[in-house]
């Protein structure tokens, strides 16, 4: 078939697709007829004949239209598979004309009408039918048919038709079987359609197959066409009566199939042609805008363009000529060969012969425009040749170079306030000419750089590289590199170079950019996406360890205070083995708190509440004397303070990460070695922090922890300050410790610097910035006052851990307290709306389910003002001590809850010496 002209994928697809959904259909429709008992369901033949007989000609009149269609479509539009299928439904329809008429009950029809003669015309329209799609889907790809092709197929399949006409009319005796009154179809007739129905089954098959790999739409509906006739001959397969629904059914979907035929032949034979005359007419609509933009092109460009005749006559010229000469007389005509558009009679006739050969001719004209100012044309005129090559007439385009001097002094003032470096070199690389922005740039003078040799100014590595590209420039004719040229002072200077090679000027002519601001801010660019990276690792390290200590902490709230409770309350023997037993638990449990708090150290951004300004030096010799028994004599413990100025800093913090620096400098020595601890300002000048990733300047002060020691590899450099990663043995390191030091200096605006070699020990530099000593730092600590207990006043707790809740209640209760406990927060609520005058103060939890505590607190303020409240969390920064404090709530505390701060939380908010209810 003649290549379709291409769909959307989606159209196709979509027209596939309802070709399946009819096939499918129509299956489902077929099956549930041969399930039900419609051989039973028979028409009185004077009912029957008159249906059949008018859906036989109604299949016959759409099987004529399809010949038809197809028939007188021009020949090129369609191929020989169309006209084969064309000329099988007409052939198939006059003998469905025949089988309509020789059935039983009609007249006469030159031998008398018989339900064998019925059969017959309609397995031969059938088998025709079905064996032409089957080669047509097996050959689908044939060439247009020439006349003599289509007068042969019309013949052939006359004579065919003829043939089976004859011998069914006048040899009906002789045929074998197909029907036997009283017993219904025989073996044969049943066999020849299941032969058609798998004709058409595999007929179909193969459509769908070629729809699947094709954009045509006349494949999707031959596909359903094939398949709706192949259904419709199971119907015919299993009828037993003439009569009956089957045969009905049959003759349905055979109408179905023949509409679905025409509709493919229509889209091949009616819609395509207009769809190629659409694109055509889009083609040339769109050809023709082309040479209208072209010529409006050629009219508008500022060169002059003549267009004449073989005599030279100008038969048309672009604006820029009409206004180079001036708008002359009508009657004057214009030659290319006379003045004045070329005036000297002996260029004229030497253009004239020139392009009389066939060549073209170029030279400078001297005329003068219509103001009477001379002018220098530049011009080039070429024989018009027509398709064939014939000479018809001669082009002329010039340009006007009457001001190319001045145009070059403007080029010079252009490349001497130009801000990229400009020079010309000749051959072998010597400059020939610079300007102003290269001798900035380079530092040299004009002078110095004339003459010079460009290998004798770069800055590379390998001094061959410079010839290596003038020579590869030489033979490509231009190129674009980027490379680093030496400063008069020294100094390396990075620099794109675009550069291109004059074969006639035999010389170069080199663009320089200076680079050094790009590189800068590229570094600036790679600085600020490793700190965006390194936040990330952090924020999601974070995520984590917040939600696993945010369950942990109410775990260990619980361990802890029933721990404690237990104590207290039941073990009279302070000394017996239930209270060891006990005082092992709480000691277990605190340092599994302990441990919590260095993982939220890690993730917390807010400074600690002991930040102040201190002296490290006072910090450094306490911990020294502190770990110096646990240091191997055999390690060299070495303290140099050259520094007394302080930074800003909670000092137990520093002392934390001077004790896990200092146990890690002692692990990673292993008998003998030196640990040096020194303190001294500096001046940074852009190193890299290891743990925020940006680069350091101005001054710092520093504090060394370094060790001879095994050092570190360098693949694990990255990761030192990551959670849990420790390159100890498996049991001796938890992989906190540099991770608490991280977010203790995090915290309080201080980096490290990292030094390691592998076998050479390492160096951790904690730079912290310098900060003035304040009156209140050398304040001594004030002791907290005595706090009173309770004296029954109402508290109610609200936290969704049962346990947590309990271990609450049973503190307020002996603290004096009255205490009230809610597991839910909706119930608490509710609670506290019926009855807001039996609550003093309320303990809830931040996070629970259904409702957070601050969202509890509002609520429950509007049933009872003012109400004081206390928010408690095991998350970490779940809870803003600034948001609280604005909505009154004076005091926030998280989880494993400080015993001794919540009872003088409690004597402050309910105590005589309390402030009173918040609000």
């Amino acid at each position: 078939m003649k290549p379709a002209l291409p769909l959307p994928d989606s159209r196709q697809s979509l027209l596939l697709n309802q070709q399946l959904l009819l096939v499918v259909i129509c299956t489902v429709l077929a099956a549930v007829s041969m399930l039900l008992p419609l051989h039973t369901v028979q028409l009185p033949h004077r009912y029957y004949l008159p249906l059949h007989t008018a859906l036989e000609f109604v299949a016959i009149a759409a099987a004529f239209l399809v010949f038809a269609t197809v028939w007188h479509t021009r020949t090129r539009e369609r191929s020989s598979s169309l006209l084969f299928i064309a000329v099988a439904l007409f052939a198939a329809g006059w003998l469905d004309f025949f089988h309509a008429l020789s059935y039983k009950g009609m007249p006469e029809l030159i031998t008398p009408a018989s339900v064998e003669k019925g059969i017959a015309f309609w397995l031969a329209a059938r088998l025709i039918v079905a064996v032409t799609l089957l080669a047509v889907s097996l050959l689908p790809r044939l060439p247009a048919p020439t006349k003599r092709l289509r007068l042969g197929v019309l013949a052939a399949y006359t004579a065919l038709n003829l043939l089976i006409i004859w011998v069914v009319l006048f040899h009906e005796a002789d045929l074998p079987r197909t029907y036997l009154e009283g017993s219904g179809l025989t073996p044969l007739k049943r066999w020849l359609e299941w032969l058609i129905t798998g004709l058409l089954a595999l007929a179909a098959w193969r459509y769908y197959w070629l729809a699947r790999r094709s954009q045509d739409e006349f494949l999707p509906l031959i596909f359903g066409a094939a398949a709706v006739a192949g259904l419709s001959e199971l119907f015919l397969a299993n009828y037993e009566v003439v009569s009956d629904a089957l045969n009905l059914l049959g003759h349905l979907y055979k109408f179905v199939c023949y509409g679905l035929i025409y509709r493919a032949m229509f889209v091949v034979s009616v819609r395509r042609p207009y769809q190629e005359l659409a694109q055509q007419t889009a083609t040339l609509q769109q050809a023709n805008e082309t040479l209208r933009t072209q010529s409006l092109a050629l009219a508008s460009i500022t060169s002059p363009v003549l267009v004449t005749d073989l005599n030279g006559r100008i038969s048309w010229r672009n604006r820029a000529s009409i206004e180079l000469t001036g708008a002359l007389p009508p009657e004057q005509p214009l030659s290319l060969f006379a003045a004045p558009i070329t005036p000297d009679a002996a260029q004229a006739e030497d253009m004239r012969q020139t392009l009389q050969t066939g060549q073209i001719w170029r030279g400078l004209v001297h005329s003068s425009d219509g103001h009477g100012n001379q002018v220098v044309l530049n011009r080039t005129a070429t024989p018009l040749r027509n398709e064939g090559g014939e000479i018809i007439g001669y082009v002329s385009v010039a340009a006007n170079i009457t001001g190319q001097s001045r145009a070059e002094q403007r080029q010079r003032r252009v490349l001497e306030t130009a801000i990229d470096g400009f020079w010309v070199a000749d051959d072998e690389g010597r400059l020939l000419e610079v300007n102003d922005a290269f001798v900035r740039m380079s530092g040299y003078s004009a002078q110095e750089l004339l003459g010079k040799r460009i290998p004798q100014m770069d800055a590379v590595e390998d001094p061959a590289l410079a010839s290596q590209r003038l020579a590869h420039t030489r033979q490509v004719g231009r190129a674009q590199f980027m490379t680093r040229l030496r400063h008069k002072d020294g100094h390396p200077l990075a620099v794109e170079i675009s550069a291109t090679w004059d074969a006639q000027a035999n010389c170069y002519y080199v663009f320089t950019r200076d680079r050094s601001e790009r590189e800068q801010s590229e570094a600036v660019q790679q600085d600020l996406e490793r700190q965006l990276q390194q936040s990330q690792k952090v924020q999601a390290l974070g995520q984590l360890t917040g939600g696993v200590a945010h369950d942990f902490n109410n775990i260990l709230a619980a361990i802890l205070g029933y721990s404690n409770l237990a104590l207290s309350r039941f073990v009279p023997d302070k000394q017996g083995k239930l209270a060891s037993y006990l005082r092992e638990v709480i000691l277990a449990s605190e340092r599994a708190r302990d441990l919590i708090a260095k993982m939220l150290s890690f993730t917390r951004n807010q400074p600690s509440t002991g930040t102040g300004v201190i002296s490290p030096a006072a910090v450094i010799e306490e911990v020294v004397a502190m770990l110096r028994p646990s240091i191997p004599a055999s390690i060299e413990l070495r303290v140099r303070i050259d520094a007394q100025q302080s930074i800003r800093m909670d000092p137990g913090e520093l002392n934390q990460v001077l004790v896990n620096l200092l146990i890690n400098a002692r692990d990673a020595i292993d008998d003998h070695g030196v640990i040096d601890i020194s303190l001294h300002p500096v001046e940074m000048d852009g190193q890299i922090c290891a743990i925020s990733q940006q680069r350091l300047s101005g001054p710092y002060l520093a504090l060394d922890v370094g060790d001879s020691g095994s050092g570190i590899a360098p693949e694990h450099l990255p990761r030192l300050f990551d959670p849990f990663f420790t390159t100890k043995d498996v049991g001796k390191g938890t992989g906190l410790g540099l991770s608490v030091v991280h977010g203790i200096l995090r915290r309080s605006d201080a980096h490290v610097v990292v030094e390691s070699t592998p076998g050479n020990g390492s160096l951790f530099r904690l730079l912290f910035p310098i900060a003035t000593p304040s009156a209140d730092s050398l304040s001594p600590p004030v002791e907290p006052p005595l706090v009173p207990a309770g004296t029954g006043q109402r508290v109610w707790v609200v936290d969704d851990d049962a346990a947590v809740a309990r271990y609450l209640g049973e503190l307020l209760v002996d603290w004096g307290y009255r205490a009230r406990i809610f597991k839910d927060p909706a119930e608490a609520l509710a609670a506290l709306e019926a009855a807001p005058d039996q609550i003093d103060l309320l303990i809830t939890d931040q996070t629970m389910p259904g409702m957070n505590g601050l969202q509890l607190a509002l609520l429950a303020r509007h049933f009872k003002p003012g109400l004081p409240v206390m928010l408690c969390s095991g998350f970490p920064d779940a809870i803003q001590a600034d948001e609280a404090h604005q909505q009154g709530i004076r005091h926030v505390f998280s989880k494993p809850i400080p015993v001794q701060e919540l009872v003088r939380a409690l004597a402050y908010e309910l105590g005589p010496q309390g402030r009173g209810p918040a609000g």
